[in-house]
C-alpha cells in the first residue's frame, strides 16, 4: 500500500462545468489553475446520453454546454503544451466516453459517487491502469468496500474523496469527522472535496481543518467568475482566491510536522531553553556540600540543567565544586 508523503498535500482544481461550454474559457481556467500553484486540474468529459436522462431538469441546459471530442483534444493539448508541470485528472461520469478518455493520455481518474456502485465504469476504469480518485460523499461503507474490490489491480493507486456537492453545501452537512474513519476503515490515502459557499471563510477553513484530520488531497472548484447564468460556480473561487487558497493549503500542511514521540526540532529546543525551570542555587554553596531543599530553588536559568521533577536523585549528594547563587546545577557538579 502506497500512501503519500507525511505531510504533502496534493491541489486539485476543479474545472466542472465552468468552462460555460467554451473552449477558450476552458483554457483560461487552466491559465488560472496553473498559476495559482495547483498540482492538478481536474476535467469532466461525458457524453450527455450516456450520463443523464432528457427527463431530468438539467439536461437540456447540460446540452447546450456539451463539448465535442474535438474540443477536449484541443483543451488537453493546450495543458499539455504549456503546463507540462501540471496533471490532469478526468472524472468519469459514463461508461462509453472511457476509451476516448484513455486516449487523451491523462495523468489520472476521478470517479464520481454516483458511480460507486456502477460495475461497468468501475470495471473499464480500472483497465486504465491510472490513479484513481474515487468520490465517496454520501455512499455507506458497505458501498465503498464493494467498488474497492471491484478497482483492486496491482496497477491501481486508489485515493477515497470525500465531499458532496449541493450547490453549494451546508457547513452542518459536511461531517468532516468522517475523514479519519475512512482512513481507520481503508487504510487508503484520504482527500476532501469541498463545496461551500465560494464565497465563504468556511470555504478556506473546513479544507484547513480537513488536513489536520489526515486528507492529503484538496480538491476545489475554479471558476473565472460567480456569474448566476454559468454553472459550477455556487462552491467555486476566482483565480485570485485560489491562488491564495493553495498557499494556505501548503502552509497549513507543513504545521502537522511529526507526531511524539521525537527528538525536538531546533525551534522546540530554542523553546525550551526559554520556557523550562532547571534546579538552581538559592544561595552561594561551598564545595563538599550535601544538597538540601532548602539550598536549591526552581527557575528559568540562562541554560537547562536538572528539571524540578529530578529534585530527588540529588539531594544529599554532595557538590564536586563551589556554587555561586542563581546557577545551574548539574549532574556532573554532584558526587
Amino acid at each position: 500500500m502506497k500512501l503519500l508523503k507525511k505531510n504533502k498535500i496534493q491541489i486539485i482544481a476543479e474545472m466542472a462545468c465552468s468552462h460555460n461550454g467554451r473552449v477558450q474559457r476552458a483554457k483560461k481556467i487552466a491559465d488560472a489553475a496553473a498559476q495559482s500553484g495547483a498540482d492538478i486540474i481536474q476535467l469532466q468529459i461525458w457524453e450527455l446520453q450516456y450520463l443523464m436522462s432528457p427527463k431530468r431538469s438539467e439536461f437540456n441546459d447540460l446540452k447546450k454546454i456539451e463539448l465535442t471530442k474535438d474540443e477536449w483534444i484541443s483543451i488537453v493539448n493546450y495543458i499539455k503544451s504549456k503546463y507540462p508541470k501540471l496533471k490532469i485528472y478526468v472524472c468519469i461520469y459514463e461508461h462509453m466516453s472511457i476509451d476516448f478518455i484513455k486516449s487523451l493520455k491523462i495523468h489520472g481518474l476521478k470517479i464520481n459517487s454516483s458511480d460507486l456502485s456502477n460495475p461497468l465504469v468501475l470495471k473499464l476504469a480500472s483497465t486504465l491502469k491510472l490513479p484513481i480518485n474515487l468520490s465517496v460523499g454520501a455512499s455507506s461503507l458497505p458501498e465503498i468496500k464493494s467498488a474497492l474490490k471491484i478497482l483492486k489491480t496491482k496497477k491501481n493507486k486508489i485515493n477515497l474523496m470525500y465531499g458532496q456537492q449541493n450547490f453549494p453545501t451546508k457547513v452542518k452537512d459536511i461531517n468532516l469527522i468522517t475523514l479519519p474513519k475512512l482512513f481507520k476503515y481503508f487504510k487508503k490515502n484520504i482527500g476532501y472535496q469541498d463545496h461551500c459557499d465560494g464565497k465563504s471563510s468556511e470555504g478556506f477553513l473546513l479544507p484547513s481543518m480537513s488536513i489536520a484530520l489526515g486528507a492529503k488531497i484538496i480538491e476545489k472548484h475554479l471558476t473565472l467568475d460567480r456569474n448566476r447564468n454559468g454553472f459550477d460556480y455556487e462552491s467555486a473561487l476566482l483565480p485570485n482566491e485560489f491562488k491564495k487558497f493553495v498557499n494556505l493549503m501548503q502552509s497549513v500542511s507543513t504545521s502537522l510536522g511529526k507526531s511524539l514521540p521525537r527528538k525536538f526540532s531546533k525551534s522546540e529546543e530554542d523553546y525550551r531553553k526559554f520556557q523550562k525551570k532547571s534546579i538552581v542555587a538559592n544561595r552561594n554553596l561551598n564545595k563538599m556540600r550535601k544538597l538540601r531543599t532548602s539550598d536549591i530553588t526552581f527557575l528559568r536559568s540562562p541554560n537547562i540543567g536538572i528539571q524540578p521533577i529530578d529534585l530527588k536523585k540529588i539531594l544529599g549528594k554532595k557538590l564536586k565544586k563551589n556554587i555561586n547563587k542563581y546557577s545551574t546545577i548539574l549532574f556532573k557538579d554532584l558526587y
